[in-house]
């Protein structure tokens, strides 16, 4: 263990440098910290759902083309509640909403209600295409031409109403591209290039998409807007994938906001309650909140935005980094009572607790780190840039508080009194000390039965990624999602690209039959889970052209089973004004879209569903097309099936570095790997409390199992690292355990509260998966400990005394 002596003397070393050069090392720190900080106001923040995989995963490219083709999925939906839709007061004010909508929000494309609904029908020779309500009638009775039109069309019901004609929709579609550019300047376009030929992509430049940003502006505009039409006789539901993800982001915000300040007073309480020092609350959290902004400033510069997973970084650091602070606080403080001397003091902590905090953070950021290896990029920015905190907090813990400590006046507190405040919780850490070392084997004993049942428990975990029951039950996302998924059938969709891989491929009257029985296939897929609403495609605006052409004749609402005829149809339909085409097809008509409306349920609920799809329609269209699944449902379900084996690959990387860590630490592999065996019950202990209480493992609990590895071990470094010191020393076990528990077992039990107190805020999160986060992350801290004082000890006195292993 020579290694581990020299260490510390280097760290007594460092500490007399410091503080020989306190004020320049903190000028340079500071110097650092200011110029990187300036960066943070450019930090940005994206809760997309394609934000969640890597720009170059197959998926997202696959996406990005859909939107390039097509436009953007994701839309605004609005629903309405009257008695009848149809009742001219009702229209009167629809109007006045839709055309609100239409002049006051910014980045969009389109609005789309009963008011503009495509009306195709023939007039002589000619090909009619225009709104259902041109201008509202002033007569009530002057309706029902339209009302029956409405009604004799099969693709507005539970599109445009709902079957019993209570409910109606507005659908708003947003921009595809963002209106600024990476920069963030305007795009202002250019009018002479209007007409420029598309093919020519000699000069075009790629452009951002609607950004995160952009589409929060939208939400929240439609929120303002709607509100003044907000009546018990015009009851207003809004929902739609844009929204859910608008909504996330602005709780997210508020929830960020809200416990990162719960959770600061919290530690300032505790601190001044520990320490009952100025200084021992200042310099801790100084260090953290150098440490967070330092962190978000390199995600500013290197573009990497700020998503709802990262979202738990700030306090994560703000408790991790604490922690490390009160170990060295801890220790320099009780001996400066003793010493009175600061430099003698800090010379003396550093040497005591700096190699186990460097242990305790590269543990952590280990943990942390195993993240960085997830398909997610959420995910694996988290572990970038997390573990990269906990290091940087590391460098302000040895270096900027040494400096800090060196450069202020700080006065000693008597011995006397020094031991006074502790005399509660001396007594406390002495009776533990003796239950664990004089009952090692029934501790030994009750932890594996304990150990037992909890794998039991952990076989019979459920994997969900439901975000909208995040939500509270009365959220108005939640309550609209839910009424228009009751009454609508359905809220988001699903998209099929059919690909023909020939330039005008969908003339061919075979071709279209097949996207035919397509369409008829997925509508009749029903099941108590999940089911199809309603589906969109190329087929229902021919159907409706050819019956316009053949003088409205319902039995003419067929597809024509003549190629030219076809291309005639469809040529007539584009020069009729209207560009609804556009949203099925590509240029070349070599590309179909199909839109399937479902309702939004758990991501996982959707593999079945999208597997038995893409089989089905892969034997459809055998050897004459090929068929992709995209649009936000897909992503979300591509999404959790990866996090699943993403979490997996991260807890055997993080406890694989972690033991090699311990083992490097006590200098016994058999002693390092079974001190790992403490520090797994944390674990498995809270998949016994998530099946109890039937929480599910979703993108946010699968997190918890690094990171509480992560967090756990700290403990049990500084408890391995005194142990080992005082072991070697006197030989004697209950004695090394007691010296261990009095000296470091002080700063652990703080810490552990610190730690808990911190997590514990995210109670007073308004999503419930950051509810879950707090609770379990704290209760893992909780167990943590409790491992650590009863059954470490415990362990360490029956191996030494049966084994001689030390």
């Amino acid at each position: 263990m020579n290694w581990r002596h020299r260490t510390e003397r280097k760290f007594e070393s460092f500490s007399d440098l410091v503080f020989e050069n306190s004020k320049k090392t903190i000028a340079a720190i500071l110097l650092l910290v200011f110029a990187l900080g300036s960066q943070l106001p450019t930090l940005t923040m994206d809760t997309s759902t394609e934000g969640f995989l890597h720009k170059t995963d197959p998926m997202r490219i696959a996406y990005d083309e859909f939107r390039d083709q097509f436009g953007r999925d994701e839309k605004l939906l609005i629903a309405i509640k009257t008695k009848d839709v149809f009742d001219l007061n009702f229209l009167n004010k629809l109007e006045n909403l839709h055309k609100k909508l239409e002049n006051e929000l910014p980045y969009i494309t389109d609005v789309n209600s009963l008011i503009n609904a495509r009306n195709t029908y023939g007039n002589k020779d000619s090909l009619i295409v225009e709104d259902l309500f041109e201008e509202l009638p002033k007569n009530q009775a002057d309706i029902n031409p339209q009302k029956q039109r409405a009604l004799n069309n099969p693709l507005f019901e539970n599109l445009l109403y709902s079957k019993d004609q209570t409910f109606t929709t507005i659908v708003i579609d947003t921009q595809t591209y963002s209106s600024f550019d990476a920069q963030g300047n305007l795009i202002v376009e250019n009018e002479e290039d209007e007409f420029a030929d598309e093919t020519d992509t000699t000069t075009q430049v790629k452009q951002e998409y609607l950004s995160d940003a952009e589409n929060t502006v939208i939400v929240k505009k439609t929120q303002d807007i709607i509100k003044d039409f907000e009546a018990d006789d015009f009851q207003i539901y809004l929902t739609g994938s844009a929204v859910i993800a608008g909504t996330l982001k602005q709780s997210m915000m508020a929830d960020t906001k809200s416990f990162v300040q719960k959770m600061v007073i919290a530690i300032i309480i505790v601190l001044a309650l520990l320490f009952k020092r100025v200084s021992g609350v200042f310099l801790p959290l100084i260090a953290v909140t150098f440490t967070i902004s330092v962190t978000l400033s390199l995600m500013a510069i290197t573009g990497t935005p700020f998503t709802i997973v990262t979202q738990i970084m700030p306090s994560f650091l703000l408790a991790v980094i604490t922690g490390g602070a009160i170990h060295l606080l801890a220790i320099f403080y009780k001996d400066l009572a003793k010493s009175q001397d600061v430099k003698t003091s800090l010379n003396y902590a550093m040497g005591h607790s700096g190699l186990a905090i460097v242990m305790t953070s590269l543990t952590t950021a280990a943990g942390l780190w195993s993240f960085s290896f997830s398909e997610l990029s959420p995910v694996s920015d988290l572990g970038v840039f997390a573990s990269s905190g906990v290091l940087i907090g590391l460098l302000f813990t040895l270096v900027l508080l040494p400096a800090l400590i060196s450069a202020m006046n700080l006065k000693a507190k008597s011995s006397a009194e020094d031991a006074k405040e502790h005399t509660i919780m001396d007594t406390m850490l002495l009776g533990i000390s003796r239950i664990s070392t004089g009952y090692p084997k029934a501790i030994v004993a009750i932890s594996s039965v304990m150990i037992i049942v909890a794998i039991f428990f952990a076989s019979q975990l459920r994997f969900e990624h439901y975000p909208l029951q995040w939500f509270p039950e009365d959220h108005a996302s939640r309550v609209a999602t839910e009424v228009v998924d009751s009454n609508l059938k359905g809220s988001v969709t699903l998209e099929v690209i059919v690909d023909t891989h020939k330039e005008n491929g969908l003339y061919d009257p075979a071709m279209l039959n097949k996207i035919e029985s397509a369409t008829k296939y997925l509508n009749s897929i029903q099941t108590d889970t999940y089911f199809v609403g309603k589906t969109l495609s190329l087929v229902d605006v021919l159907k409706e052209t050819n019956r316009a052409l053949n003088e409205n004749q319902t039995e003419f609402y067929s597809i024509p089973q003549d190629k030219d005829l076809i291309a005639q149809e469809l040529f007539l339909f584009e020069n009729s004004g209207s560009d609804d085409l556009e949203d099925f097809v590509d240029s070349s008509f070599s590309k179909a879209r199909i839109t399937v409306k479902v309702p939004y349920i758990d991501a996982l609920e959707y593999n079945q569903f999208i597997a038995q799809v893409q089989t089905e329609l892969d034997r459809e269209f055998d050897g004459v097309a090929t068929v992709s699944l995209t649009g936000i449902t897909t992503l979300l379900s591509v999404i959790m099936d990866r996090s699943i084996s993403s979490s997996a690959v991260s807890y055997v990387i993080a406890f694989g570095l972690i033991s090699i860590m311990m083992i490097v630490l006590v200098g016994n592999i058999k002693i390092g790997l079974i001190s790992m065996i403490p520090n797994m019950l944390p674990i498995l202990f809270l998949s016994t409390i998530m099946v109890i209480f039937d929480m599910p493992l979703d993108m946010f609990t699968m997190l918890i199992g690094a990171i509480a590895l992560g967090l756990a071990v700290d403990d049990t470094v500084h408890f391995m690292h005194n142990f080992r010191r005082y072991e070697l020393e006197y030989n004697d076990v209950d004695k090394a355990v007691r010296l261990t528990l009095m000296g470091t077992g002080r700063a652990i039990v703080v810490t552990s509260i610190v730690l808990s107190v911190g997590f514990l805020v995210l109670l007073f999160a308004s999503m419930s998966s950051m509810f879950n986060f707090g609770v379990l992350t704290a209760s893992a801290i909780f167990i943590a400990l409790l491992a650590d004082f009863f059954l470490v000890p415990a362990i360490m006195k029956l191996m030494i005394h049966n084994k001689g292993d030390l």
